[in-house]
C-alpha cells in the first residue's frame, strides 16, 4: 500500500512516545483485518460520532498509514501498523486489553490479550475455517461512503475497510449518484487485491434498487418519486444494460415489497419483474427473531418468483454506510467465475446466478443424474426427470452457528438438523418430478454472531440480539422434458 498523508484520510492523533505495533498474518504473509479491543467486555471507541448521534462516518482516526481507528475497532488495511499509546480520542489508553482479529467468514476469530505499558508488539496469526473454491469471489455490491448524504465515510476509508472483511469486488452505491472506487484503489496501491465495479443505488420514494456497471443513470428529479413500474421502465432502457437489484425488499421503509403490500406468495405481484437479482441476504435485514423473521420472509419472497418461472440471482450485501452500524461484508455474495476477474466476466456470472448470499455460512452444492455423474452447481440448469442426487457441502467459523438446512424442490421444503461442527456433508436421492421446477438450498441458524464482528444495528436500532446466520444458493433449474427451456408450472 502506498504511504498516505494523514489529511488523506482523516486527521492523524497527535506523536506519542510509545505504540503499539500489530502484525497480522495468514501463514506468514499480512493480511488485512479487523481488529477490536475490549476492557470489561466493552468495545473500546476510537474517534467520535459524527451521524445522527449513534453512527461514525467522516470522523475516524488515521492512527498510522493503513491504520484506522474506528468507533467498533481498528482497520489494518495492510495487515500490520502503529497504534499510539497516549489519552483517547485517537489513541489507546495504557492498560489490559482483549483482543479479536478477524478477516471475513472464511477465517477463524484470533483471541488474545495485550498489555500497553510501553512500546508493545503484538502478533496475530489468522487461521482459515474454510477454504473458497477456485475462482470464487468475495463481493459487497451494496455499500455507501462519502457521496451518500446518509455516510460522509471518505473513500480511501471504505476500500479499507472493505479489505479488512475479505470483500474482493466492492460496488459503491451511493444514492442517486454513481460511485466507483478505481481511484481509492489505485491511491491506496491495493488494486491486486480488490476491483470495483461503478454502481449506484437508485433512491426513490417507493424501493431502493442497485444498478451495475452504472456507466449512465436517471436524474434525480427523474427518480424521486417515479412509481416502480416507471423506474423500471428508465432502468431497462439505460444503453448499458446494467444489472438492476432489488435492494432489502423486506426493510418496511422505501422496500419494493413493502410498499406495494405485496403479501409474498399472490402472483403476479404488484409490480414489474423488471429485475435481474434480489438482495435475500440484506445487511440491515439479516435477522431472524421470532415475530419477525425478515430472513426467512425474504426467502419466500425469493422462491415465488422462482415457484412462477422467474429466475433472478439471490445477492447479499451489506448496505454498510458507517463505521460501526452494519459493518463491510457483513452480508456478502460468493460470485463463481469461469476463470480470473475481470468486470465483464463478473457481470455475466451474476446475470448466469452463479451466487451464494450469505451473513456467515458457506454452501458448496452439487446436482447431478447418479451418485457419480457430471455435476451442476448454484444457477445452472439440469435435465432430469423422477429423481436426481444431491450434495451440500457446509463450512463456517466457529463463530458462526447454523443449525437448519433447507432443500427446497419447488413447494416442498425438506428440513435437515445441521450438527454442531465446522464442516458437513450430505448426499442423497431428491425426488424432483416430471415438471420443470428448480432446487434451492439455504442453512441458517437462531444464534447471532458477535456484535463486535457485524455492527451494532440491531442492538442499537430494534434490541434485537444481532444478525443470524443464513446462506442461501441461487436455485439450480430442473429441466424436466429436456427441451433446453425452464417452465415450471405453479
Amino acid at each position: 500500500m502506498k504511504v498516505l498523508a494523514c489529511a488523506a484520510l482523516a486527521a492523524c492523533s497527535s506523536a506519542t512516545s510509545s505504540n503499539l505495533t500489530i502484525a497480522v498474518t495468514d501463514q506468514g504473509q499480512p493480511i488485512a483485518a479487523r481488529i477490536v479491543l475490549m476492557q470489561n467486555a466493552e468495545v473500546v471507541h476510537l474517534g467520535t460520532i459524527d451521524l445522527y448521534g449513534q453512527r461514525q462516518g467522516a470522523t475516524a482516526c488515521v492512527l498510522s498509514p493503513g491504520v484506522l481507528g474506528t468507533w467498533d475497532g481498528i482497520v489494518l488495511a495492510e495487515g500490520a501498523g502503529k497504534v499510539p499509546i497516549a489519552a483517547k480520542p485517537c489513541a489507546l489508553a495504557p492498560g489490559t486489553y482483549t483482543v479479536w482479529a478477524w478477516h471475513g467468514f472464511d477465517y477463524e476469530r484470533w483471541q488474545g490479550t495485550v498489555t500497553l505499558d510501553g512500546d508493545t508488539t503484538l502478533a496475530i496469526p489468522l487461521v482459515r475455517a474454510w477454504v473458497p473454491p477456485a475462482n470464487v469471489v468475495a463481493a459487497d455490491m451494496h455499500v455507501h461512503a462519502e457521496a451518500s448524504p446518509d455516510s460522509g465515510m471518505p473513500n480511501l476509508q471504505r476500500v479499507a475497510a472493505q479489505l479488512a472483511a475479505g470483500i474482493q469486488v466492492i460496488g459503491l452505491a451511493n444514492h442517486n449518484t454513481s460511485g466507483d472506487a478505481n481511484a481509492a484503489i489505485a491511491q491506496l496501491g491495493v488494486g491486486a487485491k480488490i476491483h470495483s465495479v461503478p454502481s449506484n443505488e437508485i433512491t426513490s420514494e417507493m424501493m431502493h434498487v442497485g444498478i451495475y456497471p452504472a456507466i449512465t443513470a436517471p436524474t434525480a428529479d427523474q427518480i424521486v418519486k417515479a412509481d416502480p413500474a416507471t423506474l423500471f421502465r428508465l432502468l431497462r432502457a439505460l444503453p448499458n444494460h446494467p444489472i438492476i437489484q432489488v435492494n432489502h425488499p423486506r426493510f418496511r421503509y422505501q422496500s419494493l415489497f413493502d410498499t406495494t403490500h405485496w403479501d409474498g406468495t399472490s402472483w403476479p405481484p404488484p409490480f414489474p419483474l423488471e429485475f435481474d437479482a434480489m438482495e435475500v441476504v440484506a445487511g440491515y435485514l439479516a435477522n431472524n427473531t421470532d415475530g419477525d423473521r425478515r430472513l426467512d420472509d425474504q426467502l419466500r419472497d425469493f422462491y415465488t418468483f422462482y415457484q412462477h418461472g422467474q429466475a433472478i440471482a439471490a445477492m447479499g450485501g451489506s448496505d454498510t454506510h458507517d463505521f460501526n452500524w452494519v459493518l463491510d461484508g457483513t452480508a456478502r455474495t460468493f460470485v463463481t467465475l469461469p476463470g480470473a476477474y475481470d468486470q465483464a466476466a463478473f457481470i455475466q456470472a451474476i446475470r448466469d446466478r452463479r451466487t451464494v448470499a450469505t451473513s456467515g455460512p458457506w454452501l458448496d452444492v452439487a446436482v447431478r443424474h447418479g451418485r457419480d455423474g457430471a455435476s451442476v452447481g448454484p444457477g445452472q440448469m439440469i435435465a432430469a426427470s423422477g429423481s436426481v442426487w444431491i450434495t451440500v457441502k457446509t463450512s463456517h467459523a466457529a463463530f458462526v452457528k447454523p443449525t437448519r438446512l433447507r432443500i427446497t424442490v419447488g413447494t416442498a421444503t425438506t428440513t435437515i438438523v445441521v450438527p454442531a461442527q465446522r464442516d458437513f456433508e450430505l448426499t442423497r436421492e431428491l425426488q424432483v418430478g416430471t415438471h420443470d421446477t428448480f432446487i434451492g438450498v439455504a442453512i441458517d441458524g437462531d444464534e447471532a454472531l458477535p456484535l463486535e464482528m457485524t455492527g451494532t444495528y440491531q442492538r442499537d436500532k430494534w434490541k434485537k440480539q444481532g444478525v443470524t446466520p443464513f446462506a442461501v444458493i441461487s436455485p439450480i433449474l430442473v429441466d424436466a422434458d429436456g427441451d433446453g427451456a425452464w417452465k415450471p408450472t405453479s
